[in-house]
């Protein structure tokens, strides 16, 4: 008998004592997961060979198999095996027994980390010695790293213990590598060829999948009697890995063909929707440049399902810059899942610090908690319990929805950031409004897209806004050779895996005309005065929709405030600063009411933030904006006239007036607290400069031209040296940024946990928000803004009322806080002439930022 089967991998306690799983049959319940996966999934195989360059998918396979059955190659050692004395006193010879309770093993053993060093020191010993021991040892770092963690610590375990016992842990993990060898390379002649060079990740991706479903004993039960037929005991797993692999929801047949025709079939292709289906189908970066509303989601999604057709990727990831904006694209998804994946389930997820309150969602999963067996195999959408239960796992399904923040952890160290960079590699990954991002944001988006390449995976970018040196950069990223000389708009970009082929599409010359009537409007602090106030109430009175959008959420309450009182009208107020269950609430009064399919049934006002200039929908007979620089005050015009209807009289043709402060006219300009949330105080200037000497706006022609101006490097010959200096300084602070970023995507340090608050730490340049919980203290008795008894809930009905109740305010805040008490900082103020007492909760810090005076 091989010494390898002295060993457990498994153990728990039953009722009847202990149960343990031999150390072999759970590495090849493991390596059974991963052979069928891969034989059921083309587009899986075809990322591995991308990412690999060669073509010859059984000697991969051999190579695959082979480490994904040593992952636990660590747990052939006594220092695993006395964490559950009591079955090391069982397999092992009994010669040893008496000797295993004088042993003491090392207290903070991790076996993934012992694996690879054992690895290290055996590789000379084996069969494997003569290939490149670096690509090896590459290959056992990322499949020791299925816990979460990868490292290349080649630090030996220590150990008193007998000779002969050290000598049978030796002679196990040697014989189990050469089983192994038997089992895999030799018959795929393996060993015929360099050994392959993968992706750290993707392969510590996929083995931590095939371990988390191989480890699963509602599929794979406990067996502790020894059988020496490996091949036969494979085999036999075979069928329990497909229905794990299904029930999991990560087995799925898309489309057999693709296209804007057959994805949006009563969808008349316009502009550059038109070249999607001349673009190659081999992975690739395409970058996709339009006017906001011009349909590039469904451009993005057509080539997304030409690739899924050709096999390039089993999935479609769509990342979106707010919570807000991942909501709505849930649903606009959900419509098209079927015609994406039309013979069989597909597995659609919504990923955000707060997805689990969303209703359709909650709807999705409790769907997939109820499906039978017959029904997973038939058409349809929904998530599966167990795709659901995890958020490590929401880019393992066949479409997933999420914000930004959840991408760039795949390139963070944050506990199996792995798993979410496997699960891009094998997706084409879209990214929304591109242009949103600041330095920060941007250096780690670099990282993500140079990963994506490196994974022979795919990348589909969507903006209206983009400065050319921008585009050049992200160009640069995916390949250093590539150098873009067109610079037209509307654009279309595609860049192949390797660069060997650059296209650039310009767009046609019949891309609809729409011009914008714009107005300067100086006031105190860049609000409306009263004359403006009374024009924005006669307009609505009248009909019109009407916007009116500030950078402030201080500033949004106040207009709020004085143009509800001069009007019977509905006044919507809509920002990110409500707490949880207000802000859901909020999402769907807006598009409801300011929406494609709204019904217009009167003048209606909405006062609102930068949350609306973002990828929503909506549709407005007349914008009042607050400076903002032009790639911005271009989103927020793209939801003027946005859609064809019936406009009100006097408001035929899109109108905008732009509110300024009264001191921004200097040589150095001051925006007041605009700058603090714009802080390139010199693209504020310049777009105000543009506007006074330009009245009128023709869209797309201004997309570019603004846009370079705005963004040259070079200075304006009318721009003060203050403001020269001014912007150097703060281009000084985004390269810092930028580099934090880039240094922080390849830290060695001890991972984080995977939580809303590590999101937010992490890929918001620090810029952790400080949560308040308002609570009033009634006779005695905590009560939330709702009126919930703290008290007499349970500890997990308490955890959710506080997340819905939550209020995320700036971590500067935290300054006005007394100290604090067991914990918590309590601060009396006054809502609704009641004292209410406000809970800090370090522990909540998971949401970006609020406001205490939208409760008022």
């Amino acid at each position: 008998m091989e010494p390898y089967f002295y060993y457990w991998a498994k153990a728990k306690f039953v009722s009847n004592g202990l149960a343990f799983h031999l150390f072999p049959y759970h590495c090849l319940d493991v390596v059974a997961v991963a052979d069928v996966w891969l034989e059921n999934a083309a587009a899986l195989k075809k990322t591995f060979l991308n990412a690999w360059g060669y073509s010859n998918i059984e000697v991969l396979r051999a190579w695959i198999l082979f480490f994904v059955g040593l992952h636990d190659l660590g747990k052939l050692d006594l220092n695993f095996q006395l964490k559950a004395p009591d079955a090391a006193k069982v397999l092992l010879p009994s010669d040893f027994t008496p000797f295993l309770s004088r042993i003491k093993p090392q207290l903070a053993f991790d076996h993934g980390q012992a694996g690879y060093a054992w690895f290290v020191q055996t590789l000379q010993e084996t069969a494997l010695a003569v290939h490149d021991p670096d690509t090896l040892c590459h290959w056992m770092a990322a499949v020791a790293g299925h816990h979460g963690t990868l490292n290349n610590n080649d630090t030996l375990p220590r150990l008193k213990a007998p000779k002969d016992l050290l000598r049978l842990d030796y002679d196990a993990r040697l014989n189990w590598i050469e089983t192994l060898n038997r089992l895999f390379l030799i018959p795929a002649q393996a060993h015929n060829y360099e050994a392959p060079y993968l992706p750290e990740k993707l392969l510590a991706g996929f083995c931590s999948v095939c371990d988390w479903l191989g480890s699963n004993t509602d599929y794979f039960v406990y067996q502790d009697t020894v059988t020496e037929d490996l091949i036969g005991y494979l085999r036999d797993k075979r069928m329990l890995a497909q229905q794990a692999l299904q029930d999991a929801g990560l087995i799925a047949t898309p489309l057999k063909q693709g296209g804007m025709s057959l994805i949006f079939p009563a969808y008349l292709p316009q502009g550059l929707q038109k070249k999607v289906d001349t673009l190659p189908l081999q992975p690739g970066l395409t970058v996709i440049e339009a006017p906001t509303g011009s349909g590039k989601t469904e451009a993005a999604l057509a080539y997304a399902s030409r690739l899924l057709a050709a096999g390039q990727a089993d999935s479609v990831i769509f990342a979106l810059p707010t919570q807000a904006t991942a909501n709505a694209m849930l649903e606009r998804l959900e419509r098209i899942a079927p015609s994406l994946f039309p013979e069989s389930q597909s597995n659609i997820l919504l990923a955000h610090g707060k997805a689990r309150f969303h209703e359709r969602f909650k709807g999705l999963k409790k769907l997939g908690l109820g499906l039978t067996t017959q029904a997973k195999e038939e058409a349809g959408v929904y998530c599966s319990q167990w795709l659901g239960s995890s958020r490590k796992r929401v880019f393992l399904g066949q479409i997933g929805v999420c914000t930004i923040d959840q991408v760039l952890l795949s390139v963070l160290p944050v506990r199996h950031h792995f798993v979410r960079s496997f699960g891009l590699g094998k997706s084409v990954l879209i990214v929304d409004e591109i242009h949103a991002y600041d330095s920060y944001m941007n250096g780690l988006l670099d990282r993500v897209l140079k990963a994506q390449q490196r994974m022979g995976g795919s990348a589909i970018l969507l903006s209206a806004t983009l400065p050319s040196q921008r585009l050049q950069s992200i160009a640069a990223n995916w390949h250093a050779d590539v150098t873009l000389t067109n610079h037209s708009y509307p654009l279309l970009t595609h860049i192949s895996q390797q660069a060997a082929e650059t296209e650039q599409f310009p767009g046609p010359d019949t891309t609809p005309v729409k011009t914008v009537q714009m107005a300067l409007n100086y006031t105190a602090l860049a609000r409306p005065d009263t004359e403006l106030q009374q024009k924005i109430v006669r307009a609505a009175e009248s009909g019109a929709i009407i916007a009116v959008i500030c950078n402030l959420v201080d500033d949004a309450l106040a207009v709020y405030q004085q143009i509800k009182r001069q009007t019977h009208l509905p006044v919507d107020l809509f920002h990110a600063r409500f707490c949880l269950q207000d802000r859901m609430t909020k999402e769907m009064e807006v598009t409801g009411h300011y929406g494609k399919t709204a019904l217009r049934q009167g003048g209606r006002i909405l006062i609102a933030t930068q949350v609306v200039e973002q990828s929503l929908d909506l549709d407005f007979d007349w914008m009042i904006t607050q400076i903002c620089p032009v790639d911005l005050l271009f989103q927020r015009l793209g939801r003027l006239h946005r859609h064809d209807r019936i406009r009100p009289e006097g408001f035929f043709t899109p109108n905008c007036t732009v509110l300024l402060p009264l001191g921004s006219g200097q040589e150095m300009p001051d925006y007041g607290l605009h700058q603090l949330i714009y802080a390139n105080v010199r693209a504020l200037w310049r777009t105000e400069q543009l506007l006074k000497a330009h009245t009128v706006l023709c869209f797309p022609d201004v997309y570019r031209a603004w846009i370079e101006q705005v963004y040259a490097e070079s200075a304006w010959p009318n721009e003060s040296t203050a403001l020269t200096q001014a912007y150097e300084d703060y281009m000084i602070q985004q390269e810092g940024k930028a580099a934090k970023a880039r240094n922080l995507s390849v830290s060695d340090t001890s991972p984080y946990r995977d939580t809303d608050a590590t999101a937010a730490l992490l890929t918001r340049d620090g810029e952790m928000a400080l949560s308040l919980i308002p609570v009033s203290d009634q006779t005695g008795k905590r009560c939330l803004l709702k009126g919930q008894e703290l008290d007499t809930l349970t500890e997990y009905q308490r955890d959710e009322m506080l997340s819905l109740n939550t209020i995320p305010v700036p971590s500067s805040w935290h300054k006005y806080l007394p100290p604090a008490e067991d914990g918590l900082h309590f601060l009396p103020m006054i809502l609704h002439d009641e004292t209410w007492m406000v809970y800090s909760a370090p522990q909540c810090q998971d949401s970006k930022s609020c406001n205490f005076n939208s409760l008022v």
